[in-house]
């Protein structure tokens, strides 16, 4: 029997670059993305305290991964930095207007 061949780098569920946001609420961020925008989630993961601790999305074959505020990794949410360097842009299947986007 021939063996399986592993894929490290896991291509099948993950594309060349992949989002991930730190958020103040797991939980609460991943319902708020499924909600707004269709994304499926993939899996909720729980830390030793039973808190979220790590989230996975996906929308037509994106990725997004949430994960907490961590001051030991000195990841902050937008919430508490007042403000967000990144952006994030979610192009979704529902038309707003007629202009042909």
């Amino acid at each position: 029997m021939a063996k399986k061949k592993i894929d490290p780098l896991n291509k099948k569920q993950y594309g060349a670059v992949t989002a991930m946001l730190t958020v103040s609420d797991v939980a609460a961020a991943a319902s708020f993305y499924q909600k707004a925008f269709g994304f499926t989630k993939r899996g909720i993961m729980k830390g030793p305290d039973g808190n979220p601790m790590h989230a996975e999305l996906t929308l037509r074959g994106a990725t997004l991964m949430l994960g907490p505020e961590n001051p030991v990794w000195g990841t902050r949410s937008a919430k508490s930095v007042g403000a967000s360097p990144a952006g994030l842009f979610v192009r979704s299947l529902i038309r707003t207007d007629t202009r042909g986007w």
